[in-house]
């Protein structure tokens, strides 16, 4: 007996023998959302009927689709952290976004949620944003000359206690803001052809090289720098749009400054020029 399992996020549909689904099964994993669902397959037995045989020159239906949709995507290590273990899950999608983000977001699905992606980017989010401040701190020697009293030492800890609350909130609030506006940017040259969640989720994904802060002074300059390289190959890869687009995308803000500064300095330079004074002196 053939038994039909879809995917109620997604509605992918897969045909599975009866005889290799386990009777202990309770929970099925869609391959392409990532998401689980209760599987009971007695009650999919008695909703499954016998197909037809198939003429050997038609593939079947999941063939096809298969072809359609390309590869399948995944949630990647840090949403089936259930299998790999919370740490294993943190570093080796660490060691794929940071080296090898081609192939991390090829096989990243856009379907998957926002929850999983939004709470990896606000831990390694925030806790680059702490170290990044402490190295300040230290530079400018705040922490030094606050640490002479007993007063100080504690105002230092309200700091960070307070730093601790708001700085997650911020970095959840700026990573929803700047998908959005970098997914319009992608709308205007035709570049986010999967949706605001891919955009979303490449965002988020890509927060993870900030934990290069712990490297003093320089960790976080260079965290920007590698953070926007693997969100121009990450874009490129899950909206399977072109590195022309997204990089157009990204240089539109650039262009648009630039005219509004000229559109401000030339009627500037303009009037001072014809200011009496300046002019005397220029003659």
């Amino acid at each position: 007996m053939i038994i039909d399992i879809t995917c109620p996020f997604c509605q992918l549909s897969k045909r599975v023998p009866s005889e290799k689904i386990p009777d202990t099964v309770k929970w099925v994993t869609c391959p392409r959302c990532r998401q689980r669902f209760e599987f009971n397959k007695k009650e999919a037995e008695k909703t499954s009927t016998v197909p037809p045989p198939l003429p050997r020159d038609i593939p079947p239906l999941e063939q096809k689709e298969e072809e359609k949709e390309g590869p399948s995507r995944g949630g990647g290590p840090w949403e089936d952290r259930a299998d790999h273990g919370l740490w294993q899950g943190f570093l080796q999608t660490f060691k794929q976004v940071c080296f090898s983000p081609e192939t991390f977001f090829k096989n990243l699905t856009y379907g998957g949620g926002k929850k999983e992606p939004l709470a990896l980017g606000v831990l390694t989010g925030s806790i680059g944003n702490m170290l990044s401040f402490f190295w300040q701190s230290l530079f400018l020697g705040g922490l030094m000359i606050l640490g002479l009293s007993f007063f100080s030492t504690h105002y230092v800890g309200l700091i960070f206690l307070l730093m601790m609350l708001v700085i997650p909130l911020m970095v959840a609030v700026g990573i929803f803001v700047y998908s959005g506006v970098l997914h319009l940017l992608l709308l205007m040259v035709r570049g986010g052809g999967n949706g605001f969640e891919a955009t979303f989720r490449v965002v988020s994904y890509s927060q993870v090289v900030q934990v290069l802060g712990v490297i003093p002074f320089i960790g976080g300059l260079i965290g920007w720098i590698w953070r926007l390289i693997i969100q121009v190959i990450g874009l490129r890869e899950i909206h399977e749009t072109s590195y022309l687009r997204v990089i157009m995308a990204f240089l539109i803000p650039v262009f648009l400054f630039i005219v509004l500064f000229l559109a401000f300095l030339i009627p500037l330079a303009f009037l001072i020029f014809r200011h009496p004074v300046v002019g005397q002196i220029w003659s």
